[in-house]
């Protein structure tokens, strides 16, 4: 999707830099798809405490899974 922005150059250079990308369209894509997944861990972490997990599940899930790929092995 082409889409215009007004960027600061050095914004822009700076992202460039930290993403070791030569292709400033990569670079600024990077930086977004990092920003979301920012944003969503930090609203997943504003979870804790909130919520109750249940651990005995959670082991008993994971065996489970683990039996399974024993099975391919």
């Amino acid at each position: 999707m082409r889409t215009t922005l007004n960027l600061s150059e050095e914004v822009v250079k700076e992202v460039e830099a930290l993403y070791g990308s030569g292709n400033r369209s990569k670079a600024v894509e990077k930086a977004l798809e990092e920003a979301i997944r920012h944003k969503k861990l930090k609203a997943f972490m504003n979870l804790k405490g909130r919520i109750s997990i249940d651990t005995e599940a959670v082991k008993t899930i994971r065996a489970a899974e683990l039996g399974e790929y024993e099975d391919y092995s």
